[in-house]
């Protein structure tokens, strides 16, 4: 298997367990009124995690946030292997327009919850730079830039 296809195979394993858990979105009132119905709850029952329109039981929140602590903790260790690595890196930049976005390396390295000196402390600093030179050829032949 590529590294590619592996890292799109760990996104979306991570998603899945992230759709499956009881977590609703509302936006407006009628939202949160159905957002309460599916987890069956009370509003003094929920709380918001992120503040951006989630809503979970306060019981669940330790769950939720292990959960999340370990979808790091995986990709983290997923990471150590610098083919994956890079071709982590090579995708969010692709996803992300690196070459013409002004804040890109902030927005591919957010993807991880890394910035610049972990990257360096994890030893792949290397594979960001091939990644990023790749990502310039892509950008030349789909004349992005």
């Amino acid at each position: 298997m590529n590294q590619r296809q592996a890292y799109l195979d760990l996104q979306k394993r991570q998603q899945e367990e992230i759709t499956d858990f009881p977590i609703a979105y509302a936006f407006n009132n009628k939202q949160l009124e159905e957002a309460l119905a599916k987890l069956g709850a009370t509003k003094d029952e929920c709380v918001t995690y992120m503040g951006h329109g989630d809503i979970l039981k306060r019981k669940d929140v330790p769950a939720f946030r292990a959960m999340l602590k370990r979808h790091l903790a995986e990709l983290h260790e997923a990471m150590k292997n610098k083919e994956f690595a890079e071709a982590a890196f090579l995708y969010e930049m692709d996803n992300h327009e690196y070459a013409f976005n002004y804040d890109g390396d902030a927005e591919v390295m957010a993807c991880f919850a890394l910035d610049e000196a972990d990257i360096a402390e994890m030893g792949l600093t290397d594979a960001y730079r091939r990644a990023r030179r790749q990502h310039m050829r892509n950008a030349q032949e789909w004349e992005l830039n």
